[in-house]
């Protein structure tokens, strides 16, 4: 039987490879090497935040005992300790600092990536992630959002309620839209959203309840009590209206309604932004003169949403 010549296969074509390629191709190398899993970094960025493994193990909701552990063995592959163990609980050593800050940024931006993919899938871009101060009450947000669900029906709204810095790190990680916070210095970038007047709380038999917008040298020798987000600001304010003892003897509540109670109480006279001015028996609210606070809204470093410019147009000052 004749054979038949076996066709040559044609040559693999080399697909050219660049820089950035090989680059890419790299990354992940070096923490696959020493064995890094995203837990590890969730525990030490948790250490790191609460100077403690108990206390990281508490928010993160495991045993300390797996805190310490992985942490540890993250040390060993490391070659190098990333905590000073101390009475106190723990402190960063300087190598510490610098896997930290990278560790922040590189798990900061797998969320970013996460929250891209599933408004992606969702289609309409997913809810609306909104950032608001906790304690903070409606007022002025409540208006403003009321206001947008109205132009929007189907909209979700989600509102995350932490404390200023929780809230600054989840805009700098991409995992809330917008938030409203006390105007102040900031990278991100911020459009300035409302006032409001600083509310002085009194008892309805004291002789400021009868003044129309009392001033801070009327409240001068009382003692003063404050709460919430605002408490720092108004603490800043005191001091320089009438002298750093003022602030130092402050009474600071979790909420501005635990203020008016204490107030009724007899305990001082209460500051509270306007929004917050919570009814109580025996409490009147009078106008502080010349005493403002103003909010800005904060953007999230995320592909923004039609519904964020929406928002923002809504906001006093747009027009």
């Amino acid at each position: 039987m004749a054979l038949r010549p076996v066709k040559a296969a044609p040559p693999e074509r080399a697909v050219p490879t660049t820089a950035s390629d090989l680059v890419v191709a790299d990354l992940g190398l070096a923490s696959a090497r020493a064995g890094l899993g995203l837990h590890h970094l969730r525990y030490v960025l948790a250490a790191a935040e609460h100077r403690g493994f108990r206390r990281a193990a508490r928010h993160l909701g495991v045993q300390q005992s797996a805190v310490s552990r992985r942490i540890q063995e993250l040390e060993d592959r490391l070659g190098a300790p990333i905590f000073e163990r101390c009475a106190q609980g723990v402190r960063l050593t300087l190598a510490g600092e610098d896997f930290v800050r990278g560790a922040q940024g590189a798990v900061g931006e797998l969320d970013l990536a996460v929250d891209r993919a599933t408004d992606a899938a969702r289609g309409d871009h997913g809810a609306l992630r909104v950032g608001v101060l906790s304690g903070l009450g409606g007022g002025a947000l409540q208006a403003l959002l009321g206001r947008l669900v109205q132009a929007e029906p189907s909209l979700e709204v989600v509102l995350v309620e932490r404390d200023a810095r929780e809230l600054a790190v989840a805009l700098a990680h991409g995992r809330l839209d917008v938030a409203f916070l006390l105007a102040g210095d900031r990278r991100l970038v911020a459009a300035p959203a409302w006032r409001e007047r600083l509310m002085i709380a009194v008892p309805a038999d004291d002789p400021l309840a009868d003044a129309p917008s009392p001033t801070w040298a009327d409240l001068a020798g009382r003692r003063l009590l404050t709460a919430g987000p605002i408490a720092d600001l108004v603490a800043d304010l005191a001091a320089r209206r009438l002298g750093r003892a003022a602030a130092e003897t402050m009474g600071r509540a979790v909420a501005p309604a635990s203020v008016a109670r204490l107030v009724a109480l007899g305990q001082g006279l209460g500051i509270v932004n306007e929004g917050d001015a919570c009814r109580v028996t025996g409490v009147v609210h009078r106008p502080l003169a010349r005493s403002f606070l103003t909010f800005d809204a904060v953007l999230g470093r995320r592909p923004e949403k039609p519904v964020v410019r929406r928002l923002l147009a809504l906001l006093p000052g747009a027009a």
